[in-house]
């Protein structure tokens, strides 16, 4: 997995929310950000993510949130790995908790509306559905295998070197 800078994952979040952006722009312009598409597809997959994780956290209603997402992998399997293992999330997670906070509002907002947990939120709201106790699932990637989430080490080969 190619490592991600702050530095990158702000520019991105500037690229995502933008007022009035599409989604080829997006592609384009994160793209000429990193080194390989696998980056570019895990900025542009997972900033939105954590925006509209910030949102739905701070919605009335107590929410379940999810800690894991899942990701297909090339047997045709579909994994569950947690959030925590995808570096990109867990900075823009830090990144949208200031924003939420201390704005810019606008790009808060363009970037959050961008997520499936936001989309999935609103589905239910916009039902009659409520949002106390509800039980969040995250999101299942489509653009990225589970093989970019190698396992990590067993307990055992920690402590034995295996």
């Amino acid at each position: 997995m190619t490592p991600v800078t702050n530095e990158t994952i702000e520019a991105a979040i500037q690229i995502i929310g933008r007022n009035e952006i599409e989604d080829e722009e997006i592609e384009r312009e994160v793209r000429e950000l990193v080194a390989d598409d696998m980056t570019a597809r895990r900025l542009i997959d997972w900033i939105p993510e954590a925006f509209g994780y910030v949102l739905v956290a701070h919605m009335e209603g107590k929410v379940v949130m999810p800690t894991t997402f899942m990701a297909k992998a090339s047997d045709g399997k579909w994994r569950s790995i947690k959030f925590t293992r995808e570096p990109i999330f867990v900075a823009a997670l830090q990144i949208a908790q200031r924003v939420y906070h201390e704005g810019p509002r606008e790009l808060f907002q363009n970037t959050s509306l961008r997520s499936s947990v936001v989309n999935a939120v609103s589905n239910l709201l916009n039902s009659g559905g409520s949002l106390d106790g509800a039980c969040m699932s995250g999101p299942a990637l489509i653009g990225i295998p589970a093989e970019v989430y190698p396992a990590p080490p067993s307990l055992w080969s920690r402590l034995f070197g295996r």
